[in-house]
Protein backbone atom coordinates (compact mmCIF):
# COMPACT_ATOMS: atom_id res chain seq x y z
CA UNK A 1 0.00 0.00 0.00
CA UNK A 2 1.49 3.34 -0.83
CA UNK A 3 1.26 6.12 1.28
CA UNK A 4 2.57 8.87 3.28
CA UNK A 5 2.92 9.13 6.90
CA UNK A 6 3.53 12.57 8.90
CA UNK A 7 5.78 12.51 11.44
CA UNK A 8 4.84 15.35 12.63
CA UNK A 9 1.08 16.02 13.68
CA UNK A 10 0.51 19.00 15.76
CA UNK A 11 1.89 22.22 14.85
CA UNK A 12 1.87 25.33 17.54
CA UNK A 13 1.97 28.73 15.92
CA UNK A 14 2.32 32.06 17.29
CA UNK A 15 0.29 34.62 15.65
CA UNK A 16 1.53 38.56 15.91
CA UNK A 17 4.78 38.92 12.92
CA UNK A 18 4.23 35.09 12.62
CA UNK A 19 0.99 35.01 10.57
CA UNK A 20 -0.77 38.30 10.98
CA UNK A 21 1.12 41.48 10.42
CA UNK A 22 1.03 43.16 13.94
CA UNK A 23 3.47 46.63 12.74
CA UNK A 24 0.48 47.49 10.52
CA UNK A 25 -2.82 46.53 13.26
CA UNK A 26 -0.83 48.49 15.88
CA UNK A 27 -0.17 51.39 13.35
CA UNK A 28 -3.50 51.45 12.81
CA UNK A 29 -4.89 51.42 16.19
CA UNK A 30 -2.44 53.82 17.56
CA UNK A 31 -3.08 56.23 14.63
CA UNK A 32 -6.92 55.75 15.31
CA UNK A 33 -6.63 55.96 18.96
CA UNK A 34 -4.60 59.09 18.71
CA UNK A 35 -7.18 60.68 16.25
CA UNK A 36 -10.34 60.04 18.42
CA UNK A 37 -8.97 61.87 21.35
CA UNK A 38 -7.91 64.17 19.43
CA UNK A 39 -4.17 64.15 20.28
CA UNK A 40 -1.80 66.71 18.85
CA UNK A 41 2.01 66.07 18.26
CA UNK A 42 3.66 64.10 15.65
CA UNK A 43 1.93 60.63 15.46
CA UNK A 44 4.58 58.61 13.98
CA UNK A 45 6.76 59.79 17.11
CA UNK A 46 4.51 59.07 19.69
CA UNK A 47 3.94 55.30 17.87
CA UNK A 48 7.92 55.06 18.39
CA UNK A 49 7.93 55.86 22.19
CA UNK A 50 4.55 53.58 22.92
CA UNK A 51 6.83 50.96 21.26
CA UNK A 52 10.10 51.44 23.37
CA UNK A 53 7.07 51.47 26.19
CA UNK A 54 4.97 48.33 24.94
CA UNK A 55 7.79 46.20 24.41
CA UNK A 56 9.55 46.88 27.76
CA UNK A 57 6.42 45.44 29.22
CA UNK A 58 5.72 43.03 27.55
CA UNK A 59 8.83 41.94 28.32
CA UNK A 60 8.05 42.30 32.15
CA UNK A 61 5.14 39.82 31.46
CA UNK A 62 7.30 37.16 30.11
CA UNK A 63 9.26 37.60 33.23
CA UNK A 64 5.95 37.82 35.38
CA UNK A 65 7.01 41.00 36.58
CA UNK A 66 3.27 42.75 35.41
CA UNK A 67 -0.19 41.15 35.08
CA UNK A 68 -1.79 41.31 31.69
CA UNK A 69 -4.97 43.63 32.78
CA UNK A 70 -2.27 46.16 34.39
CA UNK A 71 -0.15 46.36 30.97
CA UNK A 72 -3.41 47.35 29.03
CA UNK A 73 -3.74 50.54 30.78
CA UNK A 74 -0.03 50.94 32.13
CA UNK A 75 1.56 51.71 28.81
CA UNK A 76 -0.43 54.64 27.75
CA UNK A 77 -0.58 55.96 31.06
CA UNK A 78 3.35 55.88 30.74
CA UNK A 79 3.24 57.55 27.08
CA UNK A 80 1.25 59.97 28.46
CA UNK A 81 3.73 61.36 30.60
CA UNK A 82 6.93 60.86 28.60
CA UNK A 83 4.72 62.44 25.43
CA UNK A 84 3.17 65.12 27.44
CA UNK A 85 -0.25 63.70 26.22
CA UNK A 86 -3.92 64.09 28.06
CA UNK A 87 -6.19 62.05 27.61
CA UNK A 88 -7.34 58.91 30.34
CA UNK A 89 -5.07 55.88 30.04
CA UNK A 90 -7.80 52.98 30.93
CA UNK A 91 -10.49 54.88 28.52
CA UNK A 92 -7.58 55.08 25.65
CA UNK A 93 -6.92 51.49 26.14
CA UNK A 94 -10.07 50.17 25.42
CA UNK A 95 -10.56 52.22 22.28
CA UNK A 96 -7.16 50.85 21.32
CA UNK A 97 -8.10 47.26 21.69
CA UNK A 98 -10.94 47.98 20.06
CA UNK A 99 -9.35 48.99 16.69
CA UNK A 100 -6.67 46.87 17.25
CA UNK A 101 -9.10 44.01 17.31
CA UNK A 102 -9.67 45.12 13.39
CA UNK A 103 -6.22 44.49 12.17
CA UNK A 104 -7.01 41.26 10.37
CA UNK A 105 -3.48 42.08 8.25
CA UNK A 106 -2.29 39.05 6.86
CA UNK A 107 1.67 38.55 6.49
CA UNK A 108 2.37 37.02 2.98
CA UNK A 109 1.84 33.88 2.62
CA UNK A 110 0.02 32.83 5.56
CA UNK A 111 -3.68 32.06 3.85
CA UNK A 112 -1.74 29.77 1.61
CA UNK A 113 0.41 27.87 4.29
CA UNK A 114 -2.10 27.47 6.35
CA UNK A 115 -4.43 26.03 4.28
CA UNK A 116 -1.66 23.51 3.27
CA UNK A 117 -0.89 22.60 6.95
CA UNK A 118 -4.50 22.72 8.02
CA UNK A 119 -4.65 19.33 5.44
CA UNK A 120 -1.97 17.59 6.64
CA UNK A 121 -1.71 18.67 10.78
CA UNK A 122 -3.39 19.92 13.83
CA UNK A 123 -2.56 23.42 13.82
CA UNK A 124 -3.09 25.60 17.00
CA UNK A 125 -2.46 28.87 17.44
CA UNK A 126 -0.79 29.88 20.97
CA UNK A 127 -0.77 33.47 21.55
CA UNK A 128 0.48 36.04 24.90
CA UNK A 129 -2.26 38.59 23.02
CA UNK A 130 -5.20 40.33 24.39
CA UNK A 131 -8.33 37.43 24.50
CA UNK A 132 -10.77 40.11 22.60
CA UNK A 133 -8.28 41.35 20.43
CA UNK A 134 -6.62 38.22 19.20
CA UNK A 135 -10.33 36.64 19.05
CA UNK A 136 -11.59 39.17 17.29
CA UNK A 137 -8.96 38.99 14.50
CA UNK A 138 -8.52 35.75 13.90
CA UNK A 139 -12.22 34.88 13.58
CA UNK A 140 -12.70 37.80 11.13
CA UNK A 141 -9.37 36.51 9.20
CA UNK A 142 -8.99 34.11 5.94
CA UNK A 143 -7.52 31.87 7.88
CA UNK A 144 -9.79 30.85 10.38
CA UNK A 145 -11.35 28.15 8.65
CA UNK A 146 -7.67 26.51 8.87
CA UNK A 147 -7.45 26.71 13.12
CA UNK A 148 -8.40 23.63 14.64
CA UNK A 149 -7.70 25.44 18.16
CA UNK A 150 -6.95 29.33 19.34
CA UNK A 151 -4.70 28.85 22.92
CA UNK A 152 -4.73 32.45 24.60
CA UNK A 153 -2.72 33.19 27.70
CA UNK A 154 -5.47 35.91 28.28
CA UNK A 155 -8.49 33.18 28.88
CA UNK A 156 -6.17 30.59 30.59
CA UNK A 157 -3.80 32.86 32.79
CA UNK A 158 -0.66 31.30 31.18
CA UNK A 159 1.94 33.35 29.09
CA UNK A 160 4.51 31.61 27.30
CA UNK A 161 6.99 31.07 27.75
CA UNK A 162 5.87 28.96 30.15
CA UNK A 163 5.39 25.39 29.32
CA UNK A 164 2.26 24.67 30.90
CA UNK A 165 0.91 26.66 27.78
CA UNK A 166 2.10 24.21 25.76
CA UNK A 167 0.65 21.15 27.70
CA UNK A 168 -2.62 22.80 27.88
CA UNK A 169 -2.76 23.13 23.91
CA UNK A 170 -2.20 20.05 23.65
CA UNK A 171 -4.89 18.65 25.46
CA UNK A 172 -7.07 20.95 24.11
CA UNK A 173 -6.72 19.07 21.00
CA UNK A 174 -6.97 15.78 22.70
CA UNK A 175 -3.48 14.94 21.95
CA UNK A 176 -1.64 12.09 23.72
CA UNK A 177 1.08 10.95 21.40
CA UNK A 178 4.72 11.96 21.71
CA UNK A 179 6.39 15.45 21.97
CA UNK A 180 8.54 14.19 19.62
CA UNK A 181 6.08 14.87 16.59
CA UNK A 182 4.89 18.39 17.92
CA UNK A 183 6.66 21.77 16.30
CA UNK A 184 6.21 25.31 18.05
CA UNK A 185 6.56 28.40 15.20
CA UNK A 186 6.76 32.00 16.16
CA UNK A 187 9.12 34.82 15.77
CA UNK A 188 9.56 35.41 19.80
CA UNK A 189 12.72 33.77 20.63
CA UNK A 190 12.16 34.72 24.43
CA UNK A 191 8.35 33.34 24.55
CA UNK A 192 7.87 31.17 21.17
CA UNK A 193 11.48 29.45 20.93
CA UNK A 194 12.27 29.52 24.90
CA UNK A 195 8.64 28.24 25.75
CA UNK A 196 8.91 25.47 22.88
CA UNK A 197 12.30 24.49 24.16
CA UNK A 198 10.98 24.24 28.06
CA UNK A 199 8.64 21.76 27.34
CA UNK A 200 10.68 19.68 25.04
CA UNK A 201 9.71 20.38 21.24
CA UNK A 202 10.89 21.09 18.36
CA UNK A 203 11.16 25.10 17.62
CA UNK A 204 11.08 27.04 14.18
CA UNK A 205 12.12 30.61 14.74
CA UNK A 206 9.86 33.00 11.98
CA UNK A 207 12.84 35.41 11.48
CA UNK A 208 10.94 38.15 9.16
CA UNK A 209 12.93 40.80 9.69
CA UNK A 210 16.27 39.48 9.27
CA UNK A 211 17.06 40.07 13.35
CA UNK A 212 19.98 39.39 14.51
CA UNK A 213 19.79 36.30 17.26
CA UNK A 214 22.50 37.25 20.37
CA UNK A 215 20.72 35.26 23.07
CA UNK A 216 21.35 32.09 23.88
CA UNK A 217 18.40 30.74 22.80
CA UNK A 218 19.02 28.27 19.74
CA UNK A 219 15.53 26.95 17.47
CA UNK A 220 15.90 23.87 15.98
CA UNK A 221 15.04 25.70 12.77
CA UNK A 222 14.89 29.18 11.18
CA UNK A 223 13.01 30.46 8.13
CA UNK A 224 13.00 33.95 6.83
CA UNK A 225 9.60 33.56 5.24
CA UNK A 226 6.38 31.28 5.53
CA UNK A 227 6.83 29.53 2.19
CA UNK A 228 9.77 27.88 4.03
CA UNK A 229 8.05 25.98 6.68
CA UNK A 230 6.89 23.76 4.01
CA UNK A 231 10.19 22.51 2.76
CA UNK A 232 10.98 21.96 6.75
CA UNK A 233 7.86 19.86 7.21
CA UNK A 234 8.18 18.30 4.12
CA UNK A 235 11.11 16.34 5.69
CA UNK A 236 9.27 14.83 8.76
CA UNK A 237 7.32 12.16 6.57
CA UNK A 238 7.57 8.79 6.04
CA UNK A 239 6.86 6.85 2.40
CA UNK A 240 5.22 3.58 2.49
CA UNK A 241 6.06 1.26 -0.16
Amino acid sequence: MKGVVYIIEVILIDVDDTLFDYQKAEKHAIFSSLRYFNVEGNFIDIQKKYNEINKKLWADLENRKIEKEVLKYKRFEYLSIECNLDYNPIEFSDYYLTKLGEGTFLIDGSEEVCEYLNQKYKLVIVTNGVKEVQISRINNSKIRNYISEIVISDEIGISKPDYKIFEYALNKVNYTGSKDRVIMIGDSLTADIQGGINYGIKTCWVNLFDKENNINIKPTYEVNNLYDLKDILWWYRVKII
